[in-house]
């Protein structure tokens, strides 16, 4: 079965045991975003608040689309999609 691609900064990565890309099984986004913090529980506490909404300098793209932009997180997130999750650099 064709699967998601999930994509995480280089920041991100040291969470989720060094893996920028990874795939997990295709649904709605909350079922891909709860399918990823399964594979990588250290991940969630670094992207989400305790209610589950993105931390504000973190970026969430499926596909081309910003998933703020979106009506809903019940989204359906078809097989050979990616889903970018970015997190903001600070430095100078």
């Amino acid at each position: 079965m064709p699967e998601v691609e999930v994509v995480l900064s280089s920041p991100l990565a040291r969470f989720a045991g060094g893996e920028t890309k990874f795939r997990v099984p295709p649904g709605t986004f909350r079922e891909v975003i709860d399918k990823v913090y399964e594979r990588h529980p250290a991940l969630q506490r670094r992207v989400a608040d305790s209610s589950g909404a993105f931390l504000p300098f973190v970026s969430v793209y499926l596909g081309e689309d910003n998933i703020r932009d979106l009506d809903s997180l019940d989204v359906v997130v078809p097989p050979r999609t990616t889903v970018m999750i970015m997190s903001a650099v600070a430095g100078g």
